[in-house]
């Protein structure tokens, strides 16, 4: 049996064309998935209403080069604030904003963010996903 002059360039062309396809249809859906339950969880447990992180999330999008495949996902800007939490602090500086529980603009030049709250906790909402879709790969 002789094999074909290219064999190792297709075998490799063949796999990676497999993970891709694996990674679009099973394991992109899945991470997705499960981010969007860890978010749900935190969100429930910090009595926030972020809905925003998970229905402005990407789908899972696929790209390959000629030696490797790449599976990005998405979120909106601000969901580094949950997914990473924030220290209380000062932000100081020509600040205007509206208070809705006091129904009425304010002007001043510092706001203690967090103060009363003790910032925003983590959510390690994505690297818990992730964690969990390697421990599903070395299955």
């Amino acid at each position: 049996m002789e094999l074909e002059a290219d064999f190792e360039g297709l075998a490799e062309e063949a796999l990676l064309a497999n993970v891709a396809a694996t990674l679009r249809d099973e394991y992109g859906p899945l991470l997705k998935d499960a981010i969007e339950e860890n978010f749900k969880a935190y969100a429930a447990a910090n009595d926030y209403d972020i809905s925003f992180v998970w229905d402005a999330a990407s789908d899972p999008v696929v790209e390959r080069t000629r030696r490797s495949v790449h599976l990005r996902l998405e979120w909106p800007g601000l969901t580094a604030l949950f997914e990473l939490g924030v220290e209380p602090h000062t932000i100081t500086g020509d600040l205007h904003f509206y208070w809705a529980e006091k129904d009425m603009w304010i002007q001043t030049d510092s706001v203690n963010w967090g103060s009363e709250t003790g910032g925003i906790p983590e959510s390690r909402a994505i690297q818990n996903g992730l964690e969990d879709l390697r421990q599903e790969l070395q299955r």
